[in-house]
């Protein structure tokens, strides 16, 4: 598993401040994650190093290099943090709400960051967030997964206009838009299921104001691999047919 951490999957955590070591500096650990996965002496790895902190757009990255965590800010220690996601060349990063503890601002600068790195490097990104508004600038497709299960998947801005599931219709409901003004947002009623205690039909049945007989009886259809479709026995929609099986 070292051999795939970093070198083949990288990975960016929600909080850079505690993904990052205080003890050290963000060369050290940048030169440390490069040599334990790159064949590359102390001084071309520290090259490297500080090659990534200015790809990542990090102001005098060679006297930065020798900075600790805690003298960047927030958005600064996000792009460490993707520098180390990228510095050995992986071919998947899996970012988990990496832009959670940002301001909007800084928010749209990392999402716009991180799609240009992956588009010139040819890295693939699976994105975890239910920022839907972060989901729509940033993704190409989407899988919607509601207790432990997906409940949909497909091209982003076909599950975001035309959802299918009741529960991706419900986020999408729930999200604010500055057009509405003051309209009252609509509220998924009930609460997630223990996944040690799920309902005997599908899960979502309790909370879903279509739930049927079968619904409540029936674990739902599964997406087939790679197919695009929905885990619902009645969609919302008619639209295209649906890939699932029992």
């Amino acid at each position: 598993m070292r051999r795939l951490r970093g070198k083949k999957i990288g990975m960016i955590f929600q909080d850079p401040l505690t993904s990052l070591n205080p003890l050290l500096t963000v060369g050290e650990q940048l030169i440390e994650t490069i040599q334990e996965h790159l064949n590359l002496h102390k001084q071309e790895a520290q090259a490297r190093a500080v090659g990534a902190l200015e790809e990542v757009g990090i102001p005098a990255a060679a006297a930065r290099i020798d900075s600790y965590p805690h003298e960047f800010s927030g958005g600064m220690r996000q792009r460490v943090v993707i520098a180390l996601a990228l510095c050995a060349g992986p071919d998947l990063i899996i970012a988990d709400e990496p832009t959670t503890a940002l301001d909007v601002s800084v928010q749209a600068q990392i999402i716009a960051l991180l799609k240009r790195l992956c588009r010139e490097r040819g890295v693939a990104v699976m994105l975890v967030t239910h920022d839907m508004g972060v989901i729509a600038e940033a993704a190409d497709r989407i899988a919607v997964m509601y207790a432990g299960r997906l409940a949909e998947l497909g091209p982003v801005r076909d599950v975001i206009t035309r959802a299918k599931h009741p529960y991706t219709s419900g986020l999408m409901a729930s999200t604010p838009l500055a057009s509405q003004g003051q309209k009252r947002l609509r509220q998924i009623p009930g609460s997630m299921p223990r996944l040690d205690n799920l309902p005997v039909g599908c899960a979502f049945s309790p909370r879903c104001e279509f739930a049927q007989e079968k619904c409540r009886n029936d674990p739902s259809p599964r997406i087939e691999e790679n197919a695009a479709g929905v885990a619902c026995w009645f969609p919302l929609s008619s639209g295209a047919s649906q890939k699932v099986t029992a």
